[in-house]
């Protein structure tokens, strides 16, 4: 089969598409705080709330699977208002993408972990690594306990 110039062409163009496309679309595990659209009336001045991250990387372990699945069932079933409302986030993260490394300098990651975040008007004020999280593993209900009364401390005394 014989390709002109302009097939050619088009090939090529496909083939550059193709290429860019998917290192400029935002990847699944990354955290991204959504925007409010320009024409939104300003938030009040104290708008409080508490994001909840599990930070992972690309080699995953049963255990690794465990602590991300018992944590977000702990704060999806203790504040799931508080999430409708916008009030809590639960954001599961891969530090090895390249666009997540800096989370690992900005909470002293050493390993797969949940890290509890104050925001004050979107600002990060306090947060607190849950390293207990590998210690309880095994004992779900008390993992479960652990991290909701975390999360629940944070909502309740903002700083």
């Amino acid at each position: 089969m014989k390709m002109t110039n302009w097939s050619l062409l088009g090939v090529g163009l496909i083939v550059a598409v193709f290429a860019v496309w998917p290192a400029s679309a935002p990847a699944a595990s990354q955290a991204r705080v959504p925007e409010a659209p320009p024409d939104t009336p300003a938030a009040p001045s104290s708008v409080h709330g508490v994001r909840v991250y599990y930070f992972h990387g690309n080699a995953r372990c049963v255990s690794c699977r465990k602590i991300e699945s018992l944590a977000g069932e702990a704060v999806r079933a203790a504040f799931s208002a508080e999430m409708k409302q916008g009030k809590v986030e639960w954001l599961v993260v891969n530090v090895e993408d390249p666009s997540n490394k800096h989370f690992i300098q900005d909470y002293k990651l050493y390993t797969k972990s949940v890290v509890v975040v104050d925001l004050l008007n979107g600002v990060q004020v306090r947060w607190k690594n849950l390293e207990r999280v590998w210690e309880l593993l095994l004992r779900e209900d008390l993992f479960r306990q652990y991290v909701q009364g975390e999360v629940k401390s944070y909502l309740e005394k903002p700083s």
